[in-house]
C-alpha cells in the first residue's frame, strides 16, 4: 500500500499545476483510511479567491472497541499562498463533525449522537488533468458517552486525499 501511495504522489507531481480560479468544486475520498476502518467522501468548493467550504460524509467501523456509524463533517478553508487561488497551496481549517455512533458491548447495541471538532492544515495540488492531492494533519477532540462504555479525548488528523476538480 505505501508504495502505491508514493507511486501515486511522484506521478501526481511531474504533472503541470492548474489554475485553481477555474476550479468549480474537486470531490475526493481518503485511501489511508480504508486501512483503519474509516471511510471519507468530502466534496470541496471555493467561495473566494483565498477560502472554501468542504462537506463530507463518513462510515466508521472500528472493530477493535466495537463502535461503528455514520456522520457528516464540514470545514472552512483559510489557503495561505501567494502564487495560488483556492482551492490549491498551503491551508489551514477548523473542523466539525456530527456522529451517530453504536457500541455493541456483548450486551446488547447502544447508539448516542457525537460532536466533533478540531483544527487541521496542510497543502492541496490540482493538476491540469483534474487530479486534485490534499495532505494535511492536525488535531480533534470527540466525546461518546454510552450507557457501558465512554469516549472523550483527543486524536490525531492526518490523511491524504485523491479526487477529481472539477473545472
Amino acid at each position: 500500500m505505501k508504495k502505491i501511495i508514493l507511486i501515486i504522489a511522484i506521478a501526481l507531481f511531474g504533472l503541470n499545476a492548474a489554475k485553481a480560479q477555474d476550479v468549480k468544486g474537486i470531490i475526493k475520498v481518503n485511501p489511508i483510511g480504508f486501512a483503519v476502518g474509516y471511510f471519507n467522501a468530502t466534496y470541496e468548493k471555493p467561495v473566494s479567491e483565498k477560502n472554501s467550504f468542504a462537506i463530507g460524509a463518513n462510515y466508521y467501523n472500528y472493530g477493535s472497541v466495537n463502535v461503528s456509524g455514520f456522520g457528516l463533517g464540514g470545514e472552512y478553508r483559510f489557503y495561505f499562498s501567494n502564487n495560488t487561488t483556492a482551492p490549491e497551496g498551503l491551508f489551514g481549517a477548523p473542523v466539525v463533525s456530527l456522529s451517530s455512533l453504536s457500541y455493541d458491548g456483548g450486551e446488547g447495541t447502544e447508539t448516542v449522537f457525537s460532536f466533533g471538532g478540531g483544527v487541521k492544515g496542510g497543502y492541496q495540488w490540482v493538476w491540469d488533468s483534474g487530479v486534485a492531492l490534499d495532505l494535511y494533519f492536525g488535531y480533534g477532540f470527540r466525546s461518546a458517552n454510552f450507557d457501558t462504555y465512554n469516549y472523550t479525548g483527543g486524536y490525531p488528523i492526518l490523511g491524504l486525499a485523491i479526487g477529481y476538480a472539477f473545472q
